[in-house]
């Protein structure tokens, strides 16, 4: 009859031992950390800078445009500091495309991305639900070189952000 009492009591101090080890880790571990920004990014669709609808190797005023929208979903208004886009590269420095395949022979430093900010300036508060909105420039440089394996491709870009 003492036997499982004796189990019991062993299993009771290995329990609290347990609970007063992981407390002390946390207390000795500071505080949390703060929650980190959370934001939407949302595409718009793309339209056309000039008379072309496709990049060409450094053709004046060809230039993909593409409206960002960027949408604060946390509790708690949040400090947009920045937006940047890039183009993803390759294991090979090619680019690649909104599925992750890559572009073989199509260079992402041929691509130049850059980010036109909105009507406010940044840094700027965003309060819960709200949004920014900016556009993206999509255009390609001339390399001086042959640059056909990027015909009729569709390199991806990433907004991020910040």
């Amino acid at each position: 009859m003492k036997r499982p009492w004796k189990a019991l009591a062993f299993l009771a101090t290995v329990a609290v031992c347990a609970l007063a080890l992981s407390t002390s880790a946390l207390a000795v571990g500071g505080s949390p950390s703060p929650a980190r920004p959370q934001w939407r990014t949302t595409l718009g669709p793309a339209t056309w800078s000039g008379r072309l609808t496709a990049l060409y190797p450094g053709a004046p005023g060809d230039a993909e445009v593409v409206p960002v929208e960027v949408t604060d979903t946390a509790r708690a208004a949040q400090r947009l500091r920045s937006l940047t886009a890039t183009v993803p590269v390759g294991s090979s420095g090619d680019a690649e495309t909104a599925q992750g395949v890559v572009i073989p022979g199509c260079l992402a430093s041929w691509f130049v991305v850059t980010v036109g900010l909105g009507a406010r300036a940044l840094p700027a508060t965003i309060t819960p639900g709200g949004s920014y909105g900016a556009s993206v420039r999509l255009l390609m440089r001339d390399s001086g070189s042959n640059q056909d394996a990027c015909r009729g491709a569709a390199p991806a870009f990433t907004v991020t952000a910040g």
